[in-house]
Order: structure tokens, then sequence, then C-alpha cells
């Protein structure tokens, strides 16, 4: 009660002031307690865009660094670097046991001119598998007259440089005339040689030209109005139209060797697959563009094929009808698409999971939450370190390997996550990293339990990356059909990619003895046929694959060393 009022002189106006004062009281109670609600959702709104906003800068930086930066997804390590998860911390005593520098000349520098010397001898051409081309280069005869005594001057030897000329390619008409003989008679009718083997019959297209067209749209990646431009500076003018006509006609006699490979991957007992967009156009009842999948499917050694499908979209119906009736191991990412199919298997599939999809979302979100990501990323590292290892032994040694080194860091990595699960921010990218590896937990650890499976799906992916480059030079498909009929062709380029063979050759034999529809046609396959045809395998290619393995190799051995050293 305020102590302006006057004192009430009854009972009943004592009544009447309580009264209004506690219905004051009440009013400001109210006004309080809805002044608190407008707090507690104005500060839940802040935190909620605060969140929203570091996502934003998350996705922002992300996608900079996409568009702008590096994508090889490398920490750099300092030179004292030490394991995580391992138990031990520096200190001084640790910086005092580590071995003193050494001096350049002490460090390596012959390896670093043996290496040099490598260099050198790799860069070497070797231009003796060329045709060879003599021109001869000589003074005038009045040079070779001493102009001192008068005598004839003698041929001291010859200066050899050589220079490697371009001769563009050419077109030719093959003419051939078949004789026809006939007796005066009439009753013996008339005999004439057969026509020569074509690959398409009523067409004027040979094999080598018909190979050059299906090598430099699905190996080189070149859309058919560049080659039409191409085949314009050899000198006649295809129409793109009868180029997509020789497209199609191929695929079509090349379809069978595409239904055996895929046959033949079916039965490998471990599967590598993953998908990428393409557009395509639709027809008169769905015009427009449409977004379809390309699907990798890839076999193991013992099945060593890689097969390409076609879908029309990304649901579950394209891998589910490729892998009707399949067994074995899946490598794949996190898409839920496969959850059902692995699920109906009823355990006859068993999904892989990739650590390199997994580690990716960590590198991502190592700008919001550095030291808990650069945590988890070394560990990854000790996986893949584990992976390194293993990789020279054989199937069981590579399993006994994983089972007693890479089980103890899966184990402290599982503990890490769960712990970080509970304080990390939903949406932030560090808390959706998180959330990911414990739901993808149990695939995580698949590649522990066979010495065959992988520890990443990087080899379907590294096989997508051609229609990647494809995708963005020719933009999009005609139609649906043309997509099948690209998987066809494309299946049949990606053979020829993984066992290293000219495919110039290869498509060129197929196109020849595929005409006549063999009834076997195992030879034909990639790696049967690069056993066949040594001379067409590219060497340089294969030389190429083991000089970049083995550096890497020493890398990593150079870099074990070194933890080892400062640890």
């Amino acid at each position: 009660m305020s102590t302006a009022s006057p004192v009430p002189e009854n009972l009943d106006q004592a009544v009447e002031l309580l009264v209004a004062e506690r219905a004051r009281n009440v009013a400001e109670r109210a006004r309080n307690e809805e002044l608190e609600r407008v707090l507690e959702a104005t500060s839940a709104t802040y935190e909620e865009l605060q969140q929203q906003h570091t996502a934003v800068l998350e996705e922002l930086r992300v996608i900079r660094r996409w568009a702008f930066g590096s994508r090889r997804e490398r920490v750099r390590e300092a030179a004292d670097q030490l394991h995580l998860f391992d138990g031990r911390s520096a200190g001084p005593q640790d910086a005092c046991d580590q071995p003193a520098e050494t001096s350049p000349e002490e460090d390596g520098s012959t390896d670093v001119k043996s290496r040099r010397r490598r260099r050198r001898q790799e860069r070497r051409l070797n231009l003796d598998a060329l045709p060879q081309i003599e021109h001869e280069h000589d003074v005038p005869d009045s040079q070779k007259t001493c102009d001192c005594c008068g005598r004839e001057k003698t041929c001291l030897g010859e200066d050899v440089s050589r220079v490697v000329e371009y001769q563009p390619p050419s077109l030719a008409v093959h003419v051939h005339r078949r004789k026809k003989y006939a007796c005066r008679c009439g009753a013996a009718g008339v005999v004439s040689p057969p026509p020569p083997e074509k690959p398409l019959d009523r067409s004027i297209a040979g094999p080598g030209l018909l190979s050059a067209l299906i090598v430099g749209k699905f190996g080189d990646h070149l859309p058919l109005y560049r080659l039409e431009d191409i085949f314009v500076r050899y000198g006649v003018h295809f129409p793109r139209s009868t180029l997509c006509d020789w497209v199609q006609s191929c695929a079509a006699l090349l379809e069978p060797l595409y239904a055996l490979q895929k046959k033949l991957v079916l039965k490998s007992p471990l599967l590598w697959t993953d998908d990428t967009p393409i557009t395509f156009l639709g027809n008169d009842e769905h015009p427009g563009s449409h977004t379809g999948r390309y699907w990798a499917y890839i076999g193991d050694e013992a099945h060593p094929y890689s097969v390409y499908d076609f879908t029309t979209s990304r649901k579950r119906d394209g891998p589910s009808a490729f892998l009707a009736g399949w067994q074995g191991w899946l490598h794949a990412d996190a898409y839920s698409g496969y959850d059902s199919i692995i699920t109906g298997s009823e355990g006859q599939i068993i999904e892989v999971a990739c650590w390199a999809h997994a580690r990716r979302k960590f590198f991502d979100a190592r700008e919001s939450q550095p030291r808990e990501c650069h945590q988890l990323l070394e560990a990854i590292r000790q996986l893949y370190d584990v992976e390194d290892r293993a990789a020279e032994l054989s199937i069981a040694g590579r399993l006994a390997l994983r089972q007693t080194e890479s089980i103890p860091i899966l184990e402290r990595i599982e503990v890490w996550l769960r712990l970080s699960h509970s304080t990390a921010l939903p949406k932030s990218a560090f808390g959706k990293a998180v959330t990911y590896a414990l739901n993808q937990w149990e695939a995580l650890q698949t590649f522990t339990t066979d010495g065959r499976l992988s520890i990443d799906n990087n080899v379907s992916e590294r096989t997508l990356r051609h229609q990647a480059i494809g995708r963005k030079n020719w933009l999009f498909l005609g139609s649906q059909r043309a997509g099948n009929r690209a998987a066809v062709l494309s299946t049949i380029l990606a053979g020829a990619k993984r066992h290293r063979l000219e495919p110039f050759a290869y498509v060129r034999d197929l196109l020849l003895h595929l005409h006549a529809e063999p009834a076997d046609l195992t030879p034909f396959l990639p790696d049967r046929w690069a056993a066949d045809h040594p001379q067409y395998v590219l060497k340089h290619r294969l030389d190429e694959s083991r000089r970049k393995a083995t550096r890497k190799r020493e890398r990593r051995q150079q870099r074990r060393l070194q933890r080892t050293e400062v640890s």
C-alpha cells in the first residue's frame, strides 16, 4: 500500500484498498512473467540464429574452398607432431630426447641426386618406335675445297639432330572392286568374292572410323559437334545426325559384351558402387531437362570389370534392380536408398561404409572446431597408416594386422565420438560430422572383418570421375535412350582404361569381331584381350602407376620414421 494514500477510517475501505493492491500485484506479476517468457523466447531465437549463422558460415567456407581452394584434403603436420590417442604427451624431456638436426649433406643429399637422375631418365623419350624419315644436309661443292691449299676436304663425320613432327590424321576411302564371273551358258550362275566385313551393314563407316568416333566421344569426352569439325579438318563432313546414328548402332553392337561384364560383376562377392548426376532431355510427354544418374559397379580382382548403369532418378529402384539376387559386401556411401536393399536382403548384403566420406566431414568442420576435428583426423590417419602397411600383405595377413592394430584405434574413436556427441551442436558442421559417423558406425567397422575389403570407396569415385569430365564437355544427354547407350559404351571404355589398353585398337577389334556375333564373348573381355594382345597394353601407364605407388609408399614410410623419432 502506498504511503501517500490516506489511512482507511473503516474496515470496508481497508478491504477495498487491499483488493486493489492485490490486483495491481497480480497484474505486475503477469507482466513480469510475460517479459521473462519473451526474454527466454528471444534468447532461444538468438541462440538458434547464432547456430544458423555459424552453419551458413561453415557452408560458405566449404563452397569457397570448393570453388577457389585446393581439392586435396591434406592436413599439414608440424615437425614435432605426435600421435594423438596414444596416451603420450610432449614434455621437456621429450624435446631433449629428439635427435639433433642433420646437415643437408648428411640428410639425403644423395637421395635428392638419385631422384633427379631418375626423373631425367624418366623424361627420356623413346623415339625409336616412331617412323624415321632421313633428311641429308650437305654443304655446296664450292665449300668442299680448301681455300688455302686447294685440296678436297675430308668428311669428319656428321651431326645428327632429331625433330619430332606432327602429321595430322587423315581419312581414306578404301575402294573394294570385286570381280564377277559367269559362264556364257548361264547355267552356273555368277560368282564373286565376298564383300569386306564391316561393323555396320549398309554403312560407309569402317571399323577405324567408328572406333575413332567412340573413343573420341566416350574416351576423350568430345561432344559430337567437335568431332564433326575434327572430321572436316580430315577432309570430309559427316552430319551430326549421321554420327548419332553410328553411335547408336555401335552401342547395339557392343551391348552383348556389356551384358556379359554385368553378369560377371554380379558374381563378385565384393562390389564398390557410387553415383553421379547427369542431365538428360525429355520427350513430348515430359519436356524439358531432367536429372538422371550414372551408377558405377566395380568388381574385385577376380572379376576386374567396371559397369555403368543409367537411371532417370536417384530412387532406390535403380540399384535395387541392378543388385537383384546379388549377395556379398557392398562398399557404398550413406545413401538412404541402399538401406532398404540391405535390410531386405536378410543379411545377404553387408554394407561397408566409406571412411573417406566420414573423414571429409571432419575435414570441412576443422575451422569451427579445430582441436576436436584434428584429433579425429589424426586417428583416421592412423587407420590409413595401417592400411598402407597392409597393402602388400596377403588377405590373411591384412586381416590379422587390422585385427591387431585397427580395432583398438576404432574403439578409441567410438568412445571419443560418443563423448563429443553429447556436447556438439546438432546443426553445426562438427555435430553433423559426429552424427554421420555414429549413424554409420557399424558399417565403418566392417572392413576389419575380411582382408579383401577396403577402408573406403575411393575406387568408385575415381571411376565416376571420367563421367564428371565428360559431363563438363558435352553437358547433357539427348534422351533417356541416349543415357542407356552411353552406359554401354562408357563400360567398354572403362574396361580399356582399367587394364591400360590402347582404346582405339581395342574398340576397333571389338567392332570387327562382334559384328559376326561370336558364340563365345570371353576372349573380348578387357582382361582377356589384354593378355592376348600385350602389344596394345600402355606400358607407360603401367610404369607411371608403379612409380607413383612407389613414391607414395616411400613418402609415407618416411613420415612414419619421422613420427617414430619424434615420439
